[in-house]
């Protein structure tokens, strides 16, 4: 059971029921989705709350592992947000709220809050049946890629497998080390790669308690890529972790087309590659898959200190001070 606010609980695997009363009645954005909120608390720091039938989350962030409050829902949505932000203050933690949903964020008027996009922690947003045949001038380089692959590797099969054989784990893991040599001294910063493994491991060492589908693309019966991926309502498919071997020359384009067509199979209509964090290869990466839209979230600070009267209720401003 998830606590009243302002007592809060660590995210657990036996959560999951308890937090997708909530997520499911909303769009699928990754933050709040339990598998990523759950496997990414590699140090048992991440919380949750209750408050005015909102999920409220302690987050910690992907990169450096700095917490941040944010919360899912419409409801209260003011009164909710000012009460964060004082209790943020209050706990020495960023008066900032973060990964605050498109449909929340619009609720809050000017000039109490200052709104802003967090392009970062975009959500794409991928249309499954464009991705399942890639045809079209704008996927000319990403056709050509997977057509590169197929043709130089003509053994090369993709199969669904069982996240719970430990051969399959160590093959991932195999792939997940290669992966980090590669980005170890590019754009990826030494904590986000270790609690990325992390987050992996966690997935593997739980995955009788998580609704996934695990894929893998093997080369010479040995596997190169490997992808987890998990069905969620409205027809989107949730992908979390996505890993290849990078010698093969356009082994990840085969893979997403091939996952694509698994998807679309099963009734599938979208499929949330989650955001880029503002890494710029991982940008321009997933902007060239060409997304259908995006997920967006927002940043919600409060522009003045207010004075404020706390009741049974909640927080509210009864002023301004001078900042």
């Amino acid at each position: 059971m998830i606590p009243t606010f302002p007592a809060f609980k660590v995210v657990d695997v036996s959560d999951r029921d308890a937090v997708e009363a909530y997520t499911r009645l909303h769009p699928p954005y990754s933050d709040f989705d339990f598998t990523s909120l759950w496997s990414w608390d590699t140090n048992s720091q991440r919380m949750i709350s209750d408050l005015n039938g909102n999920l409220v989350v302690r987050f910690t962030d992907y990169g450096t592992g700095g917490p941040f409050f944010s919360f899912l829902g419409t409801n209260e949505v003011e009164q909710t947000t000012r009460t964060l932000i004082e209790y943020a203050k209050e706990n020495n933690m960023s008066p900032v709220l973060r990964l605050i949903p498109e449909e929340t964020a619009k609720l809050m008027q000017a000039p109490l809050f200052v709104v802003e996009e967090d392009r970062d922690n975009f959500d794409y947003i991928y249309s499954v049946a464009e991705l399942a045949v890639l045809c079209g001038q704008k996927f000319n380089v990403r056709r050509h890629m997977a057509q590169r692959f197929s043709r130089e590797h003509p053994e090369a099969r993709f199969e669904l497998v069982d996240p719970s054989d430990a051969i399959i784990e160590e093959y991932a893991m195999s792939i997940m080390h290669e992966w980090e040599a590669d980005k170890q001294f590019k754009d990826h910063n030494r904590y986000e790669l270790e609690n990325e493994k992390l987050a992996i491991k966690r997935v593997f060492d739980a995955v009788t308690s998580l609704k996934l589908v695990v894929s893998g693309i093997f080369v010479n019966d040995v596997m190169s890529a490997f992808s987890i991926d998990e069905i969620v309502p409205d027809r989107y498919c949730m992908g979390h972790f996505w890993k290849a071997d990078m010698k093969y020359k356009g082994i990840y384009d085969f893979h997403a087309q091939q996952i694509a067509l698994y998807l679309q199979a099963n009734q599938m209509t979208y499929w949330n590659w989650e955001q880029d964090l503002g890494v710029k290869g991982l940008r321009k990466t997933k902007l060239s898959y060409r997304p259908s839209h995006f997920l967006k979230k927002y940043k919600i600070s409060m522009p003045y200190r207010y004075k404020t009267l706390r009741t049974r209720d909640g927080l509210y401003p009864t002023g301004k001070m001078a900042q």
